[in-house]
């Protein structure tokens, strides 16, 4: 059976989903991994006990293809959500998994970390009221301006949202952002008329339409293409040290993802192990709801264009000189994939994967 145990953290901090740290049987750069009695490699998993965005780890972990590149995946709640994103930059935490703007902006800041692999894209929605959502259903672009949009500080939707329009030529000086303290508060602020519309993540569609709102775009849909959530975070000694050890850990969640496109059933089973949301629920999260998409592809060229919508909303300063595909290492999850396509080269998952794989960005 897997090992689950919780950490506490010292302060509240962005939504991380999943932490590979160090404390306890995972070492930093230079340092030795400690080894099950089988001989394993200890690798301990912080993992969100809810929602979608864990898959990829749980599904390798109770599905034991952690073991199959001899690794022992051991899982770990979190009491409290932390700032460590000092401490993955330091080493102490070896592998972090934040939604987007927290980490991104940290770098914008001058700070130094290498994002290797994705977790998941989209998964966000714009909400209403009945009577307000056939306006909504309309060109955006001209609706928005004169309007309260209701969000949440560092919402992958409302900065993929915020950058689109900024393209599109819409003056976001004329549009009203009230920063909400969760999903929850900004359904609330809907329901009470205080906001015209809230943006939220996918955790939230059903609460909101139980409480009488209206789901009535995709971010999404409305940009016309994918956008970044959590990516997979290391300092840049782990990712030069530690390279051939992450290259398993890849293999593993690349695994996870043909399980999770090819077989909802046993994805469910094991996902039922750990994650504490509904089976129903998450059958919808995962399958129905048509916009999440779990992926452990770093996406270089996604980062890319997030970051620079980013600056063009004024998120992070829209002078800034940092290149962010310099921050990005593609060499991990790509070895990973190209080794599963030797041993397994008609596999369509993998496949797939590899047409949508991109090592370098096409920049503006």
């Amino acid at each position: 059976m897997k090992k689950i145990s919780m950490i506490k953290f010292l302060s509240a901090a962005t939504a991380g989903v999943l932490l590979m740290t160090s404390c306890g049987s995972s070492a930093k750069a230079g340092e030795t991994h400690e080894t099950t009695e089988d001989g394993l490699t200890k690798v301990s998993i912080v993992a969100g006990t809810s929602g979608g965005a864990s898959i990829l780890s749980v599904v390798p972990a109770y599905g034991e293809f952690d073991k199959e590149y001899g690794l022992d995946f051991e899982l770990q709640t979190i009491d409290t959500a932390a700032d460590t994103l000092a401490a993955t930059e330091s080493g102490k935490v070896e592998i972090a998994g934040y939604s987007s703007a927290a980490p991104l902006s940290y770098i914008a800041d001058g700070h130094d970390l290498r994002i290797i692999g994705g977790l998941m894209l989209n998964y966000e929605t714009i909400i209403t009221t009945p009577e307000n959502q056939d306006e909504w259903k309309g060109d955006i672009t001209k609706i928005i301006e004169g309007k309260t949009i209701g969000v949440n500080r560092t919402n992958s939707g409302d900065i993929a949202l915020r950058g689109w329009l900024v393209n599109q030529g819409v003056d976001l000086s004329k549009v009203t952002y009230k920063e909400l303290d969760s999903p929850a508060t900004v359904v609330e602020a809907v329901k009470k008329g205080t906001v015209d519309a809230g943006i939220i993540n996918g955790g939230y569609y059903r609460p909101a339409e139980e409480q009488g709102l209206v789901n009535v775009r995709f971010v999404k849909d409305i940009i016309g293409s994918d956008f970044i959530c959590c990516r997979q975070l290391v300092s840049p000694e782990n990712a030069e040290n530690n390279h051939d050890l992450y290259v398993k850990v890849e293999k593993a969640l690349i695994k996870a993802y043909d399980v999770y496109q090819t077989d909802p059933k046993k994805t469910l089973e094991l996902a039922k192990n750990y994650i504490v949301t509904d089976p129903d629920e998450l059958n919808f999260i995962l399958y129905e709801c048509g916009d999440l998409y779990l992926s452990p592809d770093p996406n270089i060229q996604g980062i890319y264009d997030y970051y620079e919508g980013m600056k063009a909303s004024g998120y992070i300063d829209p002078n800034s000189d940092v290149d962010i595909t310099k921050y990005v290492d593609t060499s991990i999850y790509k070895e990973a994939l190209e080794d599963l396509l030797k041993e397994d080269p008609d596999n369509e998952q993998y496949k797939r994967l590899q047409s949508e794989f991109k090592e370098t960005a096409v920049k503006a």
